[in-house]
């Protein structure tokens, strides 16, 4: 971690530049969005742009080749990826759970919630990281997808802003996308919105599916 520390740096800016952003513009009015986007972002953003580590570890270092010949399969090596998410993600975590304790945006029950409902979105994120980078066939693609990806997981669905503003049709079709129902549900909790406990449903089948693929689909040993 001591080491890392400009990786745990970078994936920190994005949500408190737009906890800055929202902050400013709306007066504080929307802080309280911003607090509970920044709590999922951090991980959502941490397993989405570490589809680079992944390309990097098999291209360059060629470490799945290692693994593969020790006999340790993708669901063992995707944990560990996984593992290695969270440790990163911690002093986000950490962060973002103190500002929504300091400014009583959810209580110590709810910011547990919002934790398990992070936790299966940094399953998902990771997930699919390993399943594109395992496809890349040179590590530069990995540069330019790690940083679409946040835009179309991040910055499109209602993470930083509240979900009701968008059309019903709207927010069924960004259901694709698991950022969405993890922010309908933690906006609920947080009690900054009708709480919609439906969306539980779609963030375990899309945890499960792409936790599935992950595993099932990825290139592990045609390396």
């Amino acid at each position: 971690m001591r080491r890392g520390w400009i990786y745990v740096l970078g994936y920190l800016v994005s949500p408190l530049a737009l906890l800055f952003l929202i902050f400013i513009i709306s007066k504080g009015s929307l802080l309280d969005y911003a607090i509970v986007g920044g709590l999922l972002s951090v991980v959502a953003e941490n397993g989405l742009i570490s589809l680079s580590d992944f390309a990097f570890l098999r291209m360059e270092l060629h470490l799945q080749d290692l693994l593969v010949t020790t006999g340790i399969g993708p669901q063992e090596y995707i944990l560990g990826l996984v593992l290695s998410n969270l440790i990163f993600s911690l002093p986000g975590l950490f962060l973002y759970s103190a500002l929504a304790i300091l400014y009583h945006v959810v209580n110590l029950l709810g910011l547990l919630i919002l934790l398990g409902i992070s936790a299966l979105l940094l399953v998902t994120t990771s997930g699919l990281g390993f399943l594109i980078a395992s496809y890349l066939p040179h590590v530069r693609y990995s540069w330019g997808i790690s940083s679409i990806l946040p835009v179309l997981f991040i910055t499109i669905p209602p993470v930083f802003y509240p979900y009701f503003v968008l059309k019903s049709w709207e927010v069924m079709i960004l259901s694709i996308i698991p950022t969405t129902s993890a922010s309908i549900l933690s906006q609920g909790i947080a009690g900054l919105a009708e709480t919609k406990d439906i969306f539980i449903l779609p963030l375990l089948v899309e945890t499960a599916i792409f936790y599935v693929l992950s595993i099932k689909k990825s290139r592990w040993s045609q390396i």
